[in-house]
Parts: C-alpha cells; structure tokens; sequence
C-alpha cells in the first residue's frame, strides 16, 4: 500500500538544492549580511550606522535560524525517505523469496512449505498452516503447518463451509480475526503452548478457483496493515498458480508415462506379431517394419526405415519384394482406399513365389486429418499349397479310381485286338494289309501302355502300416547305380550327397525306386548335352527328412511350371504325363509332399519330404 510523501518546503515545489548544499550557501548568505555590516559601518555614522547595522545583523541571525530549521526537516524528510525504501526493499525482498521458492521446486510440500515460510515471516507469526480439499471436496486436510504439534493436526479434516476456515474457503474471501478467545488445549495443540490471538485466513485463487487456504496467526495482538493482507494476497495467488501448475505438471507426467508405455507396448506387439507389419507416416515415409516383415520378406528394419514408399521399385534389387505393396500404400494414402483379406502374390527372396493375405488400411488423426497408412500381411504360401494338395489328392483319388475302372474295361479289349492282329498278320501275304495291320498292332500297344500307366496311377497307395520303413543313406546309392546300368549317358553325373544318420522314413523300396527313377529320367532328359544331378538328404528335425533331386538342365518355363504335376500332362513326345503324376500321390498317400523350384537356363531341383517312421502324424508339422 502507497504512503503519501511529505510534500517540499515552499508549496511543495520539487526540485530544492540537495542537503549537501545548504551549509555552504548558509555560510555565503553570512558572509554577505555581514559584509554589509561592515560597510555600512564604515561610510554611515550614528544613528544610521547603528539602525541599519542592527536591521542587517537581525536579516542574517534570521537567515542562519530558517535556513537551519529547513535543513533539520530535510534530514528529517530523509529519514523517512530512506525508512520507506528500507520498508520497500523489505518486501520485494519477501516477494523475491517467494518467487524463488515457487520457481525453486517441483515438489508440492516443499513448495508449500517454503511459501508459508514466508508467509509467516511477512507477518512476524509463529504458526501457520496450509489446508487443501480431499478427493470428494467436502473436506479441508492439512497439506503443510508450522507451529502445531504433530499429533494435533494429523488426520485432522475441516468440513467445508463449516466454521470461520470452512466458509472461508467456500467463499473465497480473506478473513481477519483480532482477539481470539484463549485455548485452553493451546498446550496440546500448538508447539509453543501459546494459543493465537490475532489470525488471517486467506483463501489461495488462481484461474478462477480456490485451490487451499492459507492461515497465520500471531500468539500476540497483531493489527495487520493493508500493505500486508496485500502482500499475503500476492502470495497467496502465487502459492495457488504454484500448485494448479505442480498438479498440473504431475497430471502431464503421467500422461507422458501412460503415452511412453503405450507406445512400448505397442511396439512390442508390433514387433512380436505373427504378421508382418509395415507402416508410413503422412509424407510416405517408413516408419515401422517389424520382425516378422523383416524375415519374411528378407530385409532389415534398419534398411527399410526411412526409406519413402515411392522408392520401393523392382529396379531396385533389395526392395524387388517390397515393390508389389508400392501400390496398395499409394491407393491407401492418396485415395484412401481400404483393403481387407486380399491376397497378393509376390515375388519373395531367392525368386520364391509367395502368397500373402494382406489388410491394408489409411490411418487418420481424431479430427479425420491423414497421419499415413499401414499393411499387415501374412505368407499363406504354405497353406495355399496344402489346400492345392488336399485338392488334387482328392482330385487324384477320383481320378484313379475312374482311371481303374476304364482300364479294368479296355485292357480286355486291346488284348484281343493284338492278338487278332498277330494271327491275321501271320496268313496274310499283302504287303498292304500288313501295313495296316501292324498299325492297328502298334496303336493298340501305345494304348495299352496308357492304361498301364492308368492302372499303376490307380494302385499307387503306400503300405504304411507294415513294413515301410527304409534308410535313405543305404537305398539311393544302391538304386541310383540301378538306373545308370540302364540309362547311363556320357556326359551325365549323379552325384549322391547323404549324410550319416539319417532315421527311416516312411517309404518301401519299390516306391522309392519309381520316385527316384522318374526324377532321374526327368533330369536327364533336361540334360541333353550333358550335367549334373546331385540328390541330396537332410534331417529338417520336425518330423521329416528333406530329399532334393536337383540338375543343371534347361530348366521348366514359368507357363509350364504349375502343370506339370497334372495327370496325362507332358511335354515329352510319346510320355503319358503321369510319371511326375504318380510320384506326387506317392508323397501324398504317406504323409510327405514335393515341391519345384526351376529357372530357365539354370536347371530345376525337386524336393521331397518324407515322413519319418516313428513319429506319429501329429507332430509331422
């Protein structure tokens, strides 16, 4: 609260010569009158010597007394002057503590503590006490006090519009009380033994609500000046703006914590998902390509990332894989197209054809604002090709089953027409007829040669449950030596490769051998001018032994590729198109399967699992 100066000398007028100055001209205003005297006593004679001497002598004792009484009330102004800045720099002084202790920590009880501190030294008050509302709001608890004894304020709970401290707080204005009544518990409730006679209660408002109170109290007779419920009231709203920033602080750390965990396990589901992920942000950019994406697509999180969804190009060897989602994040993120359970065939590492399920969506903000888009993708690869297999073993039983039944009827038949042939050629002397005769023969023999075909295709299923039980390591040398008896060409090397230890798998010799010779003749047949096959055998660990027939031939053409399992398929002259035919429902009927990869010019290797004898179908996975 402002005082009023003392107003100057002179009308109050500003501006009068400083203090330093006035013994000086005191002493030339002196040194003047009494030149004066002098002078006057030199040229005048009595009685005017003496008048006008005596009227100058009295203008300067006059002088010297007035201007004597003005500086003593300068100095006296002074003082007053210097005690007001003292009194000033007191309190800047109490602000400056106060805003160095909000400023000063984070932590709501010391924050409190060292404001009421204050607080208390403002207002020469030995005990104070800093109240806040509980969870519900129906409740004053103490936050921080300084003058009670523990156990008097401990749990202590004020209910909010009850009493001077309750309504206070309830109508957030402050409240002065002189002459409190003694306390007779004063030695149980307060450290000193003393009880309060003077107190303020001053409601702490910030931002338009009444976060506590704040209530000192002197143990004498204290009339608080307006100068200081001012500066209480300062205080008071700094200590509110304080702690509304403490909480809100606390508040916006947990949140940043909650967002932190959020996001780590978000990234740890991410990561840990069976599906490959692969997400970018509004600009195209990478910004997420988890584990599973990066194993199945065969490229690093670290190549990835950053890496703009526009330069994922098949021109680019390394992202040839990633090339095939370009266009779906496009549509995504520029049309906002959705995708759901849409299968995409792909060109995968190592040229492996790969099919993969894919939900393919555009991420957008709560407003509706484009944050990017996002492709979660599946290689069903595997499960496509059991569904193709289930399928074409049925399509094969049905198909062998027609073929047993057309064979069991034409067989007879084409007997009979050769042996009519053989008996009319032997009596017939007509160059003509024989010709023709020996056309119905050789027709008759090709077809017969078809229906054998037909009927070993039909009585092709494998005796499992006895018996079939062979070591790969001992049977394919034996058996390969077999088929280069017969079929050995010049030029042409099998190279066996078959480790030691290799368990029994579920197969008997007769079919291993038309499994094995059929993919020889194959690979020869591959290698007109000349190669090498090598078979191979390896233990996978789960359930099944691993065996590729690989040659170095002209390789399969990608459109003839899919087809060359397909009964009466072939693209040699004179073949049946059931050899590769007969070799797959083999595999089916015990359990394995068979697999190709070719390329054109480089040659073309079969890969057959077998299952092992011993472990039951349920862990053949």
């Amino acid at each position: 609260m402002k005082r009023e100066r003392p107003k100057a000398p002179g009308g109050g007028k500003e501006g009068r010569p400083p203090e330093r100055y006035l013994p000086a001209l005191l002493a030339a205003v002196v040194t003047v009158l009494a030149a004066g005297i002098m002078a006057v006593s030199t040229v005048m004679g009595p009685p005017y010597r003496y008048l006008i001497g005596g009227m100058l002598g009295a203008c300067a004792a006059g002088l010297s007394v007035f201007l004597a009484w003005d500086w003593w009330r300068y100095r006296e102004q002074n003082k007053q002057y210097i005690e007001e800045i003292t009194d000033l720099n007191l309190r800047f002084g109490i602000l400056a503590d106060a805003v160095s202790a909000v400023s000063s920590t984070l932590d709501l009880k010391e924050l409190v503590e060292n404001i009421l501190g204050v607080m208390l030294a403002l207002t020469n008050s030995s005990i104070g006490v800093v109240l806040v509302p509980d969870e519900e709001g129906k409740h004053l608890q103490v936050l921080s006090h300084r003058g009670f004894r523990e156990e008097a304020v401990r749990g202590l709970k004020i209910p909010v519009g009850k009493g001077a401290v309750g309504k206070a707080f309830l109508t957030g204005k402050t409240a002065i009380r002189d002459n409190l009544p003694r306390d007779p518990r004063a030695a149980e409730t307060y450290s000193g033994g003393r009880s309060p006679r003077s107190q303020v209660i001053m409601p702490l408002k910030a931002k338009g609500q009444v976060v506590g109170l704040a209530v000192t109290a002197t143990c004498e007779e204290h009339e608080y000046k307006p100068e200081e419920i001012d500066l209480l009231t300062s205080l008071g709203h700094e200590l509110a703006v304080a702690m509304i920033n403490v909480e809100l602080y606390k508040k916006s750390q947990k949140t940043l914590e909650w967002l932190a965990d959020t996001q780590e396990y978000t990234e740890h589901f991410i990561q840990e998902m069976l599906a490959g992920v692969l997400v970018i942000n509004a600009e195209g950019d990478v910004i997420y390509f988890n584990r599973e994406a990066s194993e199945m697509l065969g490229l690093q999180a670290k190549e990835v990332l950053g890496i703009n969804y526009r330069d994922m190009v098949r021109e680019r060897e390394k992202f040839h894989s990633l090339s095939y989602l370009q266009p779906i994040l496009r549509l995504c993120l520029e049309e906002g197209r959705t995708f759901r359970h849409h299968e995409l065939v792909i060109e995968g590492p190592g040229g492996r054809r790969m099919t993969l399920d894919f939900n393919a969506f555009p991420l957008h903000r709560a407003k509706g604002e484009m944050m990017g888009a996002a492709v979660v993708f599946v290689d069903v690869t595997e499960v496509k090709e059991m569904e193709r297999r289930l399928r074409q073993q049925d399509h094969l039983s049905i198909l062998g089953q027609m073929a047993a039944k057309i064979a069991h009827e034409v067989k007879n038949p084409l007997f009979a027409i050769i042996g009519l042939a053989d008996e009319l050629e032997e009596g017939e002397n007509d160059p003509d007829k024989k010709r023709l005769l020996e056309m119905i023969r050789r027709e008759a023999t090709l077809s017969n040669q078809w229906i054998s075909g037909m009927l070993s295709f039909s009585r092709s299923s494998l005796p499992v449950a006895e018996g079939a039980s062979i070591l790969l390591g001992e049977e394919i040398p034996a058996l390969i030596s077999d088929f280069l008896r017969s079929n050995g060409r010049e030029g042409v090397e099998v190279v066996p490769e078959l480790p030691g230890g290799l368990p029994p798998v579920m197969l008997t010799r007769d079919n291993l051998r038309h499994v094995l010779f059929n993919l020889l003749e194959n690979a020869f047949h591959a290698m007109p001018g000349g190669g090498t096959v090598t078979v191979r055998a390896r233990d996978t660990g789960n359930g099944f032994v691993e065996m590729t027939v690989e040659d170095t031939g002209c390789g399969i053409p990608p459109d003839v590729l899919p087809s060359i399992f397909d009964p009466f398929f072939t693209t040699k002259e004179g073949g049946t198109g059931l050899g590769l035919s007969i070799v797959q429902k083999i595999l089916l009927d015990s359990g394995g399967g068979i697999d190709v990869r070719s390329r054109e010019g480089e040659g073309t290797a079969f890969t057959l699992k077998l299952p092992v004898r011993g472990v039951s179908d349920g862990k053949q996975a």
